[in-house]
């Protein structure tokens, strides 16, 4: 009897999971944009090149915004260069798909940005 029940919950639960792999996969990749963007301006702004033209994901988790609501919280690492020789270290963290904060580990000290 419970057979029957679970092989008719089987195909919805299917289409939940593909759903949800879906929207993940779209927001990571919105975010992703909006954190090399992010980075680019940065590196820009401050007159370091941004190395590699790329960021990679080295965080997944949940954190809660400004408003108290449970969002996805990435974290980013990059790395730029000052005169194309050496390489220092970047971090940028998202809350949701909106970057709250952009730090670069810069020779002389850290440079915050939020």
């Amino acid at each position: 009897m419970n057979g029957g029940r679970l092989r008719r919950m089987t195909p919805l639960l299917l289409v939940l999971l593909a759903g949800l792999l879906i929207w993940y996969v779209n927001d990571s990749l919105k975010t992703r944009e909006r954190v090399l963007r992010a980075a680019r301006n940065a590196c820009s702004d401050l007159h370091v090149q941004f190395l590699d033209q790329s960021v990679v994901q080295s965080r997944l988790g949940w954190g809660r915004d400004g408003t108290g609501r449970v969002r996805l919280r990435r974290e980013y690492r990059f790395d730029f260069s000052l005169n194309g020789s050496d390489r220092y270290a970047g971090q940028i963290t998202c809350l949701g798909q909106r970057v709250v904060a952009l730090i670069l580990h810069h020779p002389e000290g850290r440079v915050v940005i939020e």
